[in-house]
């Protein structure tokens, strides 16, 4: 086992591809389809070098019952995971992760705000606050229409235009132990062992990073869990959790190393019988 484990490690860490950007989309509730964030969320789809992510999709059970240290510690992992973090202060909850966010410069360094424009001139307190803190991190400001839509080209080509200006180039080192990054190992472990119950997710994550899992961690597992449920990644056979036909192609398209993962897979497989 100890030598599958260190081919996983190895796969998790060199044979990924991880080319595509990651942007993390604040905003009111994706699922309000006149919101401005499920508006910019349709526009950057289309986009296939980029992978959208959502506070709800990880931060649910992360930030349930956490102290405080345990939010700073998410928001420095969150800083190391993304690329760009998209905000439209648009809601109580988007107003006070721009706040939270903003405070922090490794985060409002990342950040685009996309304000509407009827708000710009105004003395408020996010103007005159979280606004100035992530232009002095050079942090991007822009102001949208009211009406803002997506498929028009005068609406959105300046927001195309500074997300690639924002987004690095090339590949950036990231943490194997960076629980925003837990979906992507999850998978590939369920895709390796055809199923796995929860107890063999927490064996197998704790030996593929060398580590006990914390409490925060094992959160960070759930969250993932969660997360791959949500998005159709997986699904739950009695205790045992499944790569669905999604899943089975997301894998397929999101690691160099196939050949590998499938030779590996086989001996797994025929382990176990």
């Amino acid at each position: 086992m100890k030598k599958s484990i260190d081919t996983i490690r190895n796969i998790i860490i060199n044979g990924i591809n991880d080319t595509k950007k990651v942007i993390f989309i604040c905003g009111k509730d994706k699922s309000d389809k006149e919101s401005y964030r499920f508006k910019i969320s349709q526009l950057l789809e289309h986009n296939t070098n980029y992978q959208l992510a959502y506070p709800e999709d990880l931060f649910e059970d992360l930030l349930e019952g956490q102290a405080n240290n345990s939010l700073l510690s998410l928001e420095q992992q969150l800083a190391e995971a993304v690329d760009l973090i998209i905000l439209i202060p648009e809601s109580p909850g988007s107003f006070a992760e721009l706040g939270a966010f903003s405070t922090r410069k490794e985060l409002a360094e990342k950040m685009l705000v996309l304000r509407q424009n009827k708000y710009k001139a105004d003395k408020s307190f996010i103007n005159h606050g979280p606004i100035r803190l992530v232009r002095s991190a050079k942090g991007k400001i822009l102001d949208i229409p009211h009406d803002f839509d997506y498929k028009n080209k005068e609406h959105f080509s300046e927001i195309i235009k500074t997300v690639k200006k924002m987004i690095p180039s090339g590949r950036r080192s990231k943490s194997i132990n960076n629980i925003l990054l837990y979906q992507n190992h999850i998978l590939l472990l369920i895709y390796l062992f055809d199923e796995l119950n929860i107890t063999s997710i927490h064996k197998l994550m704790s030996m593929v990073l060398e580590k006990k899992l914390t409490n925060q961690e094992l959160i960070g597992c759930k969250a993932a869990i969660h997360s791959l449920t949500r998005s159709q990644f997986i699904d739950k056979i009695g205790n045992e959790y499944i790569l669905t036909d999604r899943g089975f192609s997301d894998v397929q398209l999101k690691y160099y190393a196939l050949n590998e993962i499938t030779n590996l897979r086989i001996s797994i497989m025929n382990k176990q019988l």
